[in-house]
C-alpha cells in the first residue's frame, strides 16, 4: 500500500509547523531543541521525497493537498 503524495505533503507541513514553533519555544527558554530539530529534519525529508516522487512541487500544491485530504476525510 502506497501513501498518496497529498497525504505525505499534509503530514510534512503539520510536522514542520509544529517543529518550528517548538524550536522557537525552546530557544526562548534557552534550551537546546534536539527533538524539534530532528522532527524538522523529518519534515524536510518528507518534502524532498514528495518533490522527487511527484515530479516537482509548486507553491499552490500545499493548500491543494490540504483540500484534497479534507475532501477524502469528509467523503
Amino acid at each position: 500500500m502506497q501513501i498518496s503524495a497529498d497525504i505525505l505533503l499534509v503530514i510534512a507541513t503539520i510536522v514542520g509547523i509544529f517543529s518550528v514553533s517548538s524550536i522557537i519555544g525552546a530557544w526562548t527558554i534557552r534550551r537546546w531543541p534536539g527533538l524539534s530539530v530532528a522532527s524538522l529534519a523529518i519534515a524536510v525529508g518528507l518534502f524532498v521525497y514528495v518533490h522527487l516522487a511527484a515530479g516537482g512541487l509548486e507553491l499552490l500544491d500545499v493548500p491543494n493537498a490540504f483540500i484534497s485530504v479534507a475532501a477524502r476525510l469528509l467523503n
